[in-house]
């Protein structure tokens, strides 16, 4: 880890812990079990694919969701409050380590499918899918970051909870670490600044 000069971050999963079972279940009390059944914060599929990727407006995306569901009652707040249920806090371990790092002179990033409200100064740029209208494990997402943040992948850790999207990424010569659910990997980052 001597040569890592940038840390990607995914959000969901990584950074912001996750709650896939509040989420789902906030979506079947408002009456929408099929859209409870595409939740998946990893490969966001149909509608809400769509809505990271910015091809629909939240509203249109809503719009989507009553329709999947027949439950055209549903305001736009009842879904927002739902998918909202997601999110389950950051632990403020994680944001210094992220602290750590910059200090180290490392550059932080994020690479999120997911569109919450982020910790913008934690992080030299934060990278959200529908403002890149690319959605990971795309290549073309990847080298959108890299044009924009002029990085080298070689010299880049990638962190992220899924799958494809490690392998993604490690096909574009990143170095790449995918955590258990709810992994402290707080001794990677340390051997990061170690070398600094």
């Amino acid at each position: 880890m001597k040569d890592i000069k940038n840390v990607i971050f995914d959000l969901g999963g990584v950074l912001v812990d996750l709650d896939i079972e509040r989420c789902t279940a906030a979506f079947r009390e408002l009456g929408m079990n099929r859209v409870a059944g595409l939740i998946n914060p990893c490969y966001p599929a149909e509608m809400i694919g769509r809505l990271e990727r910015g091809d629909l407006s939240f509203h249109e995306a809503c719009d989507a969701m009553r329709k999947l569901d027949g439950r055209y009652d549903v305001t736009d707040a009842q879904i927002a409050g739902a998918y909202g249920a997601f999110l389950a806090g950051v632990p403020v371990w994680k944001l210094r380590q992220v602290e750590r790092l910059r200090g180290a002179g490392i550059r932080t990033y994020v690479l999120s499918n997911n569109n919450p409200a982020t910790m913008d100064d934690y992080f030299d740029k934060v990278y959200l899918s529908y403002e890149l209208r690319e959605l990971k494990p795309s290549e073309a997402i990847f080298r959108k970051v890299i044009a924009d943040s002029g990085i080298v992948p070689a010299q880049t850790l990638f962190i992220d909870d899924g799958q494809k999207n490690v392998d993604a990424a490690q096909a574009l010569g990143f170095a790449v670490y995918k955590p258990a659910p709810g992994e402290d990997f707080g001794h990677l980052l340390e051997e990061i600044t170690a070398t600094k």
